[in-house]
């Protein structure tokens, strides 16, 4: 397992953004990093899932593991799902290797009113492409933080 780090400076208050983080509206826009028409179910709170996919090429389903409103959000990879968000058999050695990867968001204040976003991705050093499209997607989650009121 390889552990990556991604992080950029918002100009808005931790909470602002951490809101941002988590709202359903928001995510296809930070999501286009990886494509478009990227979507969520499931709720942000501790011990739920959440489906991450899009409608033609599925997606991975986490369990949130720890969270702290405005500070963290820890998460783990437990399944593969298909454009319907439904879990799929795991018959890809490949996507066996990607279930136990970690996800974690950290949320720290800058000083005068901003934050610093890191996600900390921890997966086989494979994924390491896939999941550098983080730093795209920190970029996008900060020009809509920054547009946003």
């Amino acid at each position: 397992m390889k552990t990556l780090t991604y992080s950029i400076t918002i100009d808005k208050p931790k909470e602002f953004v951490f809101k941002k983080m988590i709202d359903k509206s928001v995510y296809p826009e930070r999501a286009k990093a990886w494509g478009e028409g990227m979507k969520y179910e499931g709720e942000w709170k501790e011990g739920a899932h959440i489906a991450f996919f899009d409608e033609t090429q599925g997606g991975t389903k986490v369990i949130v593991k720890e969270l702290i409103p405005n500070e963290l959000i820890k998460s783990e990879h437990v399944a593969m799902v298909n454009t319907e968000a439904l879990e799929i058999d795991l018959s890809d050695e490949k996507m066996k290797k990607w279930i136990g990867s970690r996800e974690d968001y950290y949320f720290k204040s800058g000083g005068d009113d901003t934050t610093i976003v890191e996600v900390v991705m921890t997966c086989d050093e494979m994924f390491e492409p896939m999941v550098n499209a983080w730093s795209k997607a920190l970029e996008y989650f900060k020009e809509v933080c920054e547009k946003s009121e």
